[in-house]
């Protein structure tokens, strides 16, 4: 699991903005970006500024989020 900061929701997209550090599956750096988001209703329990760690994956070239739990 990757860590992270929620920047900004889009509900109607379906896509969480969000400031990460390394994604290891992925290969990919720290950076800000945004993913959409799989797991039903789980943007619902997001506001801008909580930390939580998410999984990541690359599903047909986009990169989305799969699993995500508050960070501890």
């Amino acid at each position: 699991m990757a860590d992270g900061e929620v920047r900004r929701i889009d509900g109607a997209a379906g896509s969480v903005t969000r400031g990460h550090g390394p994604i290891a599956n992925l290969g990919m750096p720290a950076m800000t970006m945004t993913f959409a988001v799989i797991p039903n209703g789980a943007l619902d329990k997001l506001k801008v500024g909580d930390k939580a760690k998410f999984v990541a994956e690359d599903r047909s070239g986009n990169t989305v989020i799969t699993e995500m739990e508050p960070a501890r």
